[in-house]
């Protein structure tokens, strides 16, 4: 079985064509995956609700999950503005999917990751996301929360993130702007995705991409812990 999923997001998702990890990750273990994605930068999912190309991807239908990411700091804001920019833009992306495609693919809400040294642009602002803990906590709320209002599932690769900053802390997860993905963070990323899709651990898969194979058998337990669960 081929699965094919679609992508919407923004530089988190086309950093190191992170899909192309999960595809190679689903090879290495037997299993065959395609994807397309639209992923410009910094796009929100406001911005992907009124995109003419975005609408025109999910219509082409034949998906059997779409993967829905919002920009980084969205969803960490304070609650009343994340209700009017984050929820009201998955809502409306569920019953987009839902009126267009028959039968209707599986939602994947992709829980993304408090930046290194927390929102510098906003925690005067909003005092809760001026750490990596207090954002990546918030963000697990909001992605939780509203994958419970639509029947989603939620891949925790924030989560993931945190384990690996305390276990592993030695593995640099970030580009040096602090907040995109090095080569480990889209791998450990796409190890998430890959035991999303196929509901397999994804610490059985053979595949390194370009990183080193005892940073790469790293990264793929703590997406074991953290996605698949060691103990399910």
């Amino acid at each position: 079985m081929n699965l094919r999923a679609l992508f919407i997001g923004n530089s988190y998702t086309h950093t190191h064509q992170m899909p192309a990890i999960v595809q190679k990750l689903a090879e290495s273990a037997g299993g065959r995956f395609s994807f397309d994605m639209r992923a410009p930068g910094g796009w929100s999912l406001e911005q992907h609700y009124s995109d003419q190309e975005t609408r025109a991807k999910i219509r082409e239908g034949g998906w059997d999950y779409i993967v829905l990411q919002d920009q980084s700091q969205r969803a960490a804001m304070p609650i009343l503005r994340v209700r009017r920019q984050f929820f009201r833009y998955v809502r409306r992306f569920n019953r987009f999917i839902w009126w267009n495609l028959s039968p209707k693919p599986s939602i994947l809400l992709y829980m993304t990751w408090g930046r290194k040294d927390g929102d510098a642009d906003n925690r005067t602002f909003y005092p809760p996301v001026g750490t990596f803990e207090g954002m990546t906590a918030l963000l697990k709320e909001r992605y939780e929360r509203m994958a419970g209002r639509i029947n989603a599932q939620v891949v925790p690769v924030g989560e993931a993130w945190a384990y690996t900053r305390q276990h592993h802390p030695e593995i640099e997860l970030y580009q040096e702007d602090g907040h995109h993905p090095s080569a480990a963070g889209s791998y450990l990323a796409a190890s998430c995705f890959y035991t999303a899709f196929f509901d397999k651990d994804p610490a059985l898969t053979a595949y390194d991409f370009i990183l080193e194979p005892e940073v790469a058998a790293k990264l793929r337990e703590v997406a074991s812990k953290v996605a698949w669960g060691r103990d399910r």
